[in-house]
């Protein structure tokens, strides 16, 4: 018996349905490969901007607390002597550290300091794609919120001030515990 003239045309939305299906597979594998790569590069530079805040505070909490030592210095040099910056620190922000003042001789405080510069210090952190790499480094994250948490606690200044602020009376928490 003759095949029906008809079935190719009947098959017709089948084959057009299977060729559409196979089109979308691959150009959604590649999309998702550049979408997974653009997503990689923002993650990796949210990463690495969270480090390089907390290693600024670092520098400027290092460069507080020598602070103190280094104004003892400066006043038992001539009155008309002027302070030159240090740690390659502009002349505008020596003065902004000099405002926010110094902290007492504290050698607890000055380890944890050393070990928040460490953990962030950008020269010792594996550039590597691997997985041990970015596990290491994002152990360092952690481990540099922890450090960056109990000097801020130790110093009594928040981490994050703008969190700090209250919006309204609801969010009034009364006396704040450290000032």
């Amino acid at each position: 018996m003759a095949s029906d003239p008809f079935d190719d045309l009947l098959e017709l939305e089948n084959d057009y349905y299977k060729e559409g299906y196979d089109a979308g597979v691959a150009d959604s594998t590649y999309a998702g490969m550049i979408e997974g790569k653009v997503f990689g590069v923002e993650k990796g530079y949210e990463k690495a901007a969270g480090l390089g805040k907390l290693h600024g505070r670092a520098l400027v909490w290092q460069t507080r607390l020598s602070q103190s030592a280094h104004d003892k210095s400066r006043q038992s040099d001539a009155p008309g002597s002027s302070a030159v910056p240090r740690y390659g620190e502009s002349e505008k922000l020596g003065k902004i550290i000099r405002n926010l003042g110094g902290f007492p001789d504290n050698t607890r405080l000055g380890r944890h300091i050393e070990a928040l510069y460490s953990v962030t210090d950008g020269a010792s952190i594996s550039k590597d794609n691997s997985d041990e790499a970015v596990t290491g480094f994002d152990d360092r994250i952690a481990r540099a919120s922890a450090k960056a948490k109990v000097i801020s606690n130790i110093v009594g200044e928040p981490l994050n001030p703008a969190t700090i602020t209250n919006s309204g009376i609801e969010d009034a928490t009364g006396l704040q515990a450290r000032h």
